[in-house]
């Protein structure tokens, strides 16, 4: 097989191109996934549900040839195009998934505009940053507390008291 390439997406994520000839680069399935966020299972249930918009020779290929040698692939191991990795991601409704999406484009716009020179590194997109306003720290909980212990309702602040797992 073909030297596989490693491509930063973010600085979190990398993936693994497989540059190729006829396609000007193919994916693994597993990458595909990697890259979106989700599982293999969630890209085949994709594949699925898309039937005829996705065309085999167009968006994906099979048990291929890359290059001259003969890929270490099962006969029906499934290699995604770039069409394939963009027609795909019109699916994926996640975070990440807009991130290796705008990657993705990217990458193609690349090798529209400056043909197969498309290693040269692309700028890596900045991951959003986590959210943590709904972790209870310790000083949270304080604050939380300090503010049930003004109700007056028994009933009530017990209710609250026990919802946050005090004992």
């Amino acid at each position: 097989m073909s030297k596989e390439i490693k491509m930063q997406v973010t600085a979190e994520l990398a993936v693994d191109v497989i540059p190729s000839e006829n396609y000007e680069f193919l994916m693994t399935t597993r990458e595909v996934a990697n890259g979106y966020g989700v599982t293999e299972y969630a890209i085949r249930k994709n594949k699925l549900s898309l039937g005829d918009e996705l065309t085999e020779g167009k968006h994906f290929i099979k048990g291929v040839t890359i290059g001259n040698t003969l890929a270490n692939a099962q006969p029906h191991q499934v290699f995604w195009t770039k069409r394939g990795v963009v027609r795909l991601g019109f699916t994926m409704r996640s975070e990440r998934a807009k991130l290796f999406r705008d990657w993705a484009e990217e990458l193609i716009i690349r090798l529209t505009d400056q043909g197969e020179d498309f290693l040269q590194p692309i700028p890596v997109i900045s991951s959003p940053k986590k959210r943590n306003h709904n972790r209870l720290t310790q000083d949270r909980m304080i604050s939380i507390l300090s503010d049930v212990a003004k109700i007056e309702d028994k009933d009530l602040r017990l209710s609250l008291i026990s919802k946050l797992g005090v004992s």
